[in-house]
């Protein structure tokens, strides 16, 4: 008890003795500096601040690492081996109060625009991790399109919207990936709208599943095509980029039309096509040839008609806006058409054969539900030849009529205009559809043929204007040989003396047996790089047929036109290659037969001549030729190849019998 009282009059006596001092310090102005505000608790600290202050604002100080790890927050820590180790992890920024996100709903992620995140995309440069990457986005959506069409519209509808991005990777990359989709995807018939009664009507699950799908799919295919569309338009002095993709634009759409030319906007990918190769120049082009063969093979193909008539149709409306200015090489797509192999224009097509009705002991007894069945049947049958999109006899001859129709509208069209370029492509097709022409447009041909062989001149031919000469001759025969049934005289005179004229050239043709098709050595002395002028006969062939049409198939020949004709061939045999020489060897044996006059030819015995025989004449009636003698056939004896020795000697003994 007395050390408590002790102790309370210590600390008494000590709180006594420190305000003495305090009152001293006052009295002296000692604490004159010291702040109004000082905390009488803490007046030994001597900064002017309050302990609690000081170590408040010590608390409030983040703790850092001995590393530098500013950017840094600490996280929960992790229990390794027994031991607790701290986990450090960079901080999130905050987002600004005006672009907020709400990171819990998804749909709101969903709900913002395709076109915004692609402009945020554009404003960054496209680095090689950003490609990588955009690859794989790409690659993960086509996968899961080919293994589910119809469960994944949304991916499908997605990759076409990155076709339409302003971004060259982002379309580059998604408008190629899009084309072994669809490729994939694209059902085998053409997807028609529904009815409003169709629209109306219940239908099963799966029927409105297999709906969604074919709608989707029709809607992002159109959406693609109108993208290709545009890109293929830039012009050949745009910037690079541009230029590039609108090439591999018109590249996706020659592969997609390749195995879709049944399916919806085959229109709008056949005018992509042909307004790209429809240009005076299309060497420029890298894709021109590639274009070409495809519209080959779809016209060579095709046995209906409908997409051959369909190219055709766009085709004839793009060459009268050019004004026909185009390349050879464009034209000779016409000559790929099939579907005219078996067509004549003369004849109606056949009345289907009905079968014979049975007599009423031979039918068979059927009841009304059998017959209801039978109906039934019938009328499923007849859907689904309609779902199969067949064609019967008489609407494959309306395409085959409708077809020829334009072709032979834009070859009269050419030959009216004189385009010096396109006349050989024109000749070919003429001598190849030629037989199939109207008898409306056979004057209208004939006249303009004879204009054009007119026009030539025979003093200095070159091997194209000897090819085209030739073509013209043998297309004039052939647009005649269709109207032999009909009782039309035409006078052929002026293509006989053009052809007689023509000999001596084509003799010495050194291209004679050969074409574009044909494989030989580039001239190294020569500076095209293009391939020869249109053709696939050779001018060989060419002779021999128009030799034929006059002396077979028409009423041209006469026996003293077959006499002029072989004087003039015997005198082309010296020059001619040997493959050639034979098949002229072989005609005039032909010739023998029909005209058996030609023997006299041979001998001089027994044989009275008024004159001589004028060669330099290209008229055959004014080469007197019953005054002519074959002496090259001594000459020709002596020939290098002995199947043309043989062939001379046969004619020569031939000639003996005839004349016994």
């Amino acid at each position: 008890m007395a050390k408590r009282n002790r102790s309370q009059f210590r600390i008494q006596e000590r709180t006594a003795k420190k305000r003495k001092q305090e009152d001293s310090l006052l009295e002296s102005s000692a604490f004159q500096n010291v702040p109004d505000n000082i905390d009488e608790n803490n007046i030994n600290n001597t900064n002017g601040t309050s302990w609690d202050e000081e170590e408040q604002g010590y608390e409030m100080i983040p703790r850092k690492n001995r590393s530098d790890t500013s950017d840094l927050v600490e996280g929960l820590p992790i229990k390794i081996n027994g031991k607790v180790e701290r986990t450090l992890h960079k901080a999130q920024e905050k987002p600004k109060k005006n672009e907020e996100v709400d990171e819990v709903s998804d749909d709101s992620v969903d709900s913002k625009s395709d076109d915004e995140e692609e402009e945020v995309k554009e404003e960054e440069p496209d680095t090689e991790e950003k490609i990588i990457k955009l690859k794989e986005d790409i690659a993960d959506l086509v996968t899961r399109i080919m293994e589910e069409p119809e469960e994944n519209t949304t991916a499908l509808g997605r990759l076409c919207k990155m076709a339409e991005s302003k971004n060259p990777n982002t379309c580059k990359f998604s408008m190629l990936a899009l084309v072994p989709v669809f490729k994939s995807i694209i059902p085998g018939y053409r997807i028609r709208p529904l009815s409003e009664t169709e629209k109306k009507e219940k239908v099963s699950k799966e029927v409105s599943k297999l709906r969604n799908f074919e709608h989707s799919l029709v809607y992002n295919y159109k959406n693609y095509i109108e993208t290709l569309k545009n890109l293929s338009k830039t012009p050949s002095n745009a910037a690079p980029i541009k230029v590039s993709l609108g090439i591999l634009a018109t590249q996706a759409a020659k592969e997609l039309i390749s195995t879709a030319s049944h399916f919806n906007f085959r229109t709008d990918i056949f005018t992509l096509l042909l307004r790209r190769i429809c240009k005076p120049r299309i060497s420029t082009d890298p894709t021109s040839i590639q274009i070409i063969k495809t519209f080959e093979t779809l016209l060579n193909d095709d046995e209906e008609g409908l997409i051959s008539f369909e190219i055709l149709r766009i085709f004839s409306k793009i060459l009268k806006t050019r004004s026909f200015n185009v390349e050879e090489s464009v034209l000779n797509m016409l000559l790929s058409l099939d579907v005219l192999h078996d067509y004549d224009p003369n004849t109606k097509a056949e009345e289907q054969i009905r079968a014979p009705k049975l007599k009423k002991k031979d039918r068979v007894h059927l009841s009304k539900k059998q017959k209801k069945a039978r109906k039934e049947m019938q009328q499923i049958d007849e859907e689904m030849r309609n779902a199969e999109q067949a064609v019967s006899a008489e609407e494959r001859e309306k395409n085959q009529s409708e077809i020829l129709k334009i072709v032979f509208t834009i070859y009269l069209n050419i030959l009216k205009n004189s385009s010096q370029v396109l006349i050989g492509s024109v000749l070919e097709g003429l001598t190849k559809f030629g037989n199939m022409a109207n008898f409306d447009l056979l004057g209208d041909f004939l006249e303009v043929m004879k204009e054009l062989i007119s026009d030539t001149e025979f003093d200095n031919l070159s091997s194209d204007e000897v090819r085209k000469a030739l073509l013209c001759i043998v297309s004039a025969f052939s647009l005649i040989s269709n109207t032999q049934h009909m009782k039309v005289n035409m006078d052929l005179s002026k293509f006989v003396d053009g052809l007689y004229t023509l000999l001596p050239y084509i003799c010495l043709d050194a291209d004679i047996e050969l074409s574009y098709k044909s494989l030989r050595l580039a001239d190294p002395l020569s500076n095209e790089t293009t391939k020869p002028s249109v053709n696939v006969s050779t001018k060989a062939e060419l002779l021999l047929k128009a030799l034929d049409h006059i002396f077979f198939r028409s009423k041209s020949g006469t026996k003293e036109r077959a006499t002029a004709f072989t004087k003039r061939l015997y005198m082309c045999i010296g020059h001619t290659p040997e493959k050639t020489s034979i098949a002229i060897l072989k005609f005039i044996d032909k010739l023998m037969n029909r005209y058996p006059e030609i023997s006299g030819l041979y001998s001089s015995e027994d044989r009275i001549g008024n004159g001589h025989f004028v060669m330099e004449a290209n008229n055959p009636s004014r080469s007197n030729a019953n005054a002519a003698t074959l002496w090259d056939n001594a000459l020709l004896e002596k020939h290098y190849c002995p199947i043309v020795v043989k062939g001379l000697r046969s004619l020569s003994t031939r000639s003996k019998d005839y004349s016994k």
